[in-house]
This record gives C-alpha cells, structure tokens and sequence, in this order.
C-alpha cells in the first residue's frame, strides 16, 4: 500500500501525518521484511485510527504542540481530535484538534502550500496571518462573541507548512453542538497576499470534555476598591471564572469593558505542596483576562482568567481570590 493509498483509507488524515509516522517508524527498523514489515505497518495504521478517536496520541497535532510536553496529561484527558482536511487550489487547511470547555474553544490549524512553496518564519510576532474568518454554531447554542487566530512556530522557518490557532470567546460551552467554520486569505506582514481563496468546513461535531470544578463559595472578597460576594468560582484546565455581586459594584462597570487585560482581583493558584503553580499569561488573547456585567444596575460582575498553559485540576489545591483562600480540593 502506497502512502496515498493509506491516507486515503484512512479518510480525513492529513498525509503530511501519514508521513510522519511511516518516517519515524523506518528510524526505529533495522528489519524490513516478511512479517516484520507487515506488523509494523499494521502498527503504525491502527495509531493513525486511534489517534483519530483520541485514544492515543502518536502524532503530535497543533494544540498538543501549543501546551507543551508539560502538559500531555491534561491534554489528553481535555482534548478533541478532528483531523478534517480540504485543500482549495494547491492550498491544504487541517483542523486538527480542539479544546474548550464553558468560555474558551481553542482549535488547532495546519496550513499546507502547494509542493516548492517556502514559507518563511521569522520575527516577532510571527508574520502570517488569516484576515477573513466566518463562525456559525447549531441551533440553540450561543454565538461566540468574539474570536482571533494567531499564528505559532511550527519548528521550521522554511517549509511550506504553517501552524495556527483559533481561540473563540464561548458564553456557554459549546460541547455537542455543531460548529461551521469559513477561514481564508492568508497573508503575511499584513500586507502580501499568498492565498486568496478560502476553506470551509461545515458542522463539525464538538465531543468536549467537561472536567470543571464547580463552587458557590459564598465569601466576602475585596475588589474594586470595595467587597463584593463571591457567589460562583468554575475552574477548568483551559479558564477560571469569577462571579460578584455587592453593591458597591453598581456603576463600576466602565472599569472592566470586555477583551481588557486586567489585574484585578489578583488570581493565584496552589498546589497541594504549597508551592504556586507558574502559569504563563504572556500573549493576548490566550493569557488573557476579560470582565463583564450588569453591574452598573445591580453590582454584578464576571471575570474570566485565561492561560497559555493548562491548569492540572489534580494537582490544584486552592486559590487566593484577593488574598482570600478558597479549598479546591476535597
């Protein structure tokens, strides 16, 4: 069997992944004949088929790579693989894996040039971007209200492959609806067109895990300048959010507009040493912090936290909420 007659008998993965693996399994042969081989390729066909049902994890998709080897365990326990490719004019777009949970929806992106194409990476930040993007969601779920793509290194400044990712700020988990997707003409410096076209997947299936540690914890917090309730506290690998109420709230609402980065109240977690847990939070959006509310009526106010790095629930303790501990752990 040829390398497109196993990527065609596998459907949608992308081929760039059946290479990868029969590449890296000829590193690790020193035999290549009678049963041997035909063991080998069984192998590396049924990792293919598990990892499209997220079994196993054989190759590496976008957001594994994006979260980091420190996190695989979350990862894997959080995570969606799609593996949906179309190719328009020479051009290649996978998705090839998703994460989100009641604020967040990340979605991994490869992008693939047509053969000799050189795509070239370098500064800061990367130059490639994809300037049009259309997001529909089934019936009865709620619109993301806002979305960005950003372009990650792919570990090779000069190949024909890119990577992104697609984060999505959800008002509810969007777990067992369908969403569509329409994403096109990639650029770089924000000014040179290199595709004009466009990839369009509809009704992918979301199969979302929901590992969200839910409290009311009920305590007085000091925040903007007063102290207001703390009535709801979720916490998920991908975000944690914040629910107030207090009057001293009403009219504060100017103070937090949404998708502002902000440093108040002060957010810290613990692991069950003691010890803080470093979460980084350096590029907007995904370390990012957005507050929203009816609070210049009745003081209610919501915060979302969000990082670039999981948040491991087994090893999380507590939090300090303005100084204030609230027990995560049972």
């Amino acid at each position: 069997m040829t390398r497109e007659q196993l990527s065609d008998a596998l459907g949608e993965i992308s081929p760039r992944y059946v290479e990868e693996a029969l590449t890296e399994a000829g590193r690790h042969s020193a035999r290549s004949r009678g049963f041997f081989r035909a063991g080998l390729a069984a192998a590396v066909i049924a990792g293919l088929l598990m990892l499209t049902t997220g079994a196993v994890f054989l190759l590496k998709p976008v957001l594994q790579t994006y979260f980091g080897e420190s996190a695989a365990y979350v990862y894997q326990k959080n995570s969606q693989i799609l593996n949906l490719s179309q190719t328009v004019e020479g051009w290649t777009m996978t998705l090839t894996d998703c994460i989100g949970d009641d604020n967040r929806l990340y979605v991994g992106i490869e992008v693939t040039a047509p053969e000799g194409t050189v795509l070239m990476e370098s500064g800061s930040p990367l130059p490639y971007s994809i300037e049009e993007i259309g997001i529909d969601v089934s019936e009865g779920a709620r619109h993301p209200g806002a979305w960005y793509i950003s372009q990650i290194p792919d570990n090779n400044e000069a190949d024909n492959h890119l990577r992104f990712v697609l984060w999505m700020n959800c008002q509810e988990s969007l777990h067992g609806k369908a969403l569509s997707l329409t994403l096109g003409k990639l650029c770089h410096d924000n000014s040179v067109c290199d595709f004009d076209g466009s990839w369009t997947f509809q009704n992918i299936q979301l199969d979302l895990a929901d590992q969200s540690i839910r409290l009311e914890p009920q305590v007085s917090v000091p925040v903007l300048d007063t102290t207001a309730t703390l009535t709801e506290l979720t916490v998920s690998p991908v975000s944690i959010t914040l629910y107030f109420q207090g009057e001293g709230l009403i009219g504060q609402c100017q103070r937090y507009p949404n998708g502002t980065n902000i440093t108040d109240p002060t957010i810290v977690l613990y692991d069950h040493e003691g010890n803080v847990m470093q979460l980084e939070s350096q590029h907007a959006p995904f370390g990012s912090r957005a507050g929203s509310g009816d609070n210049n009526a009745t003081g209610e106010l919501r915060i979302v936290q969000s990082y670039e790095t999981f948040i491991d629930l087994d090893a999380l303790d507590h939090i300090e909420i303005c100084g204030v501990p609230i027990q995560i752990s049972q």
